[in-house]
């Protein structure tokens, strides 16, 4: 796997501008099953001003970042437009979790190939396209295709068929889901959609944070967008079992501000963060949350420069 890293990181290159309107195309790809979609229209979150600084900074902070640009005759910079991410969440006892990284921009595939090749990987025909793997046989997991011209995918190979497959036999992802992202994606730079409940992430959350993680049980569909600009507007909404969930989970949200807020004067990062808590929204409708947070530009690159909240609990 480690030897098509380099067709990895520049399909997910495209990430470091920010979590994008629509682009109807790559979801029109996405097999059904999938219960968690995220975008990034990295067109327009690249020219925006935060986008600019965080490609300057990781283009500081990667040594191999031209040479990678020079070996794939690929520069996210300039040829990717937009991400999509999908899964069909936690994988479930016999039924391993799938995923797609599906891209748009201008890929050089002759190119990566013949990279991904000499680093040794493989590569297979199906249904008149080639998958490049580096794991042999069937027991392949991830691999990349280009399925159509100027779309990319990453995928385990399951669902990376599935995709091909697409091209010529559509199939439909869930109707509730595809409402809540026409309904998201059209007001936002970056979204996600999620219609798989919160229990997965309590049961991951350790002890340190078990009390208050516990509250995301009680989630069953969650989404969340961002608006670039001058000014960056955050949103994240939930709905929850009951309106009991919902309180519960509008505290949690209050005490984690709460706790931000009361380290502003010892940590840096947790005084530019709690500025913008300050004047957060969150407001419940029955067993909905909405949270709703907005920060200067110039705020969030100070936020980056001041690197993890390391003093607050």
């Amino acid at each position: 796997m480690r030897h098509i890293a380099v067709l990895s990181a520049f399909l997910l290159a495209g990430a470091i501008s920010t979590f994008a309107s629509v682009d109807t195309g790559l979801l029109a790809l996405v097999p059904p099953g999938a219960k968690i979609i995220g975008a990034v229209d990295v067109t327009r979150s690249r020219n925006s001003d935060f986008g600019q600084y965080l490609l300057a900074k990781a283009q500081a902070e990667d040594a191999h970042f031209q040479e990678l640009i020079n070996q794939t005759g690929f520069d996210p910079r300039r040829d990717l437009q937009d991400i999509l991410f999908s899964t069909s969440g936690p994988a479930t006892t016999g039924s391993p979790s799938s995923f797609a990284i599906l891209a748009r921009g201008n890929f050089d595939q002759a190119r990566i190939k013949s990279l991904a090749t000499a680093k040794g990987a493989s590569v297979v025909t199906y249904s008149g396209v080639d998958i490049i793997t580096h794991e042999k046989g069937p027991n392949a997991q991830t691999a990349i295709a280009f399925p159509e011209v100027g779309v990319a995918v990453m995928a385990d190979m399951t669902t990376l068929k599935q995709i091909i497959d697409n091209r010529t036999s559509p199939t439909s992802i869930d109707a509730d889901l595809k409402t809540k992202i026409d309904n998201i994606g059209k007001s936002n730079d970056a979204w996600f959609v999620s219609l798989v409940g919160g229990g997965f992430l309590a049961d991951h959350a350790g002890q340190q944070g078990a009390s208050q993680a516990k509250v995301l049980q009680g989630v069953l569909q969650s989404s969340g967008g961002v608006k670039l600009g001058s000014v960056i507007d955050t949103t994240f909404d939930a709905v929850t079992r009951s309106a009991q969930d919902a309180t519960s989970l509008s505290d949690v949200i209050r005490f984690m501000a709460s706790m931000v807020q009361m380290q502003r004067q010892s940590n840096a990062g947790a005084g530019i963060l709690a500025n913008a808590l300050d004047s957060m929204t969150l407001q419940n409708n029955g067993a909905s949350v909405h949270f709703a947070v907005s920060m200067p530009e110039k705020s969030l690159e100070q936020l980056a420069e001041a690197g993890p909240l390391a003093n607050v609990h």
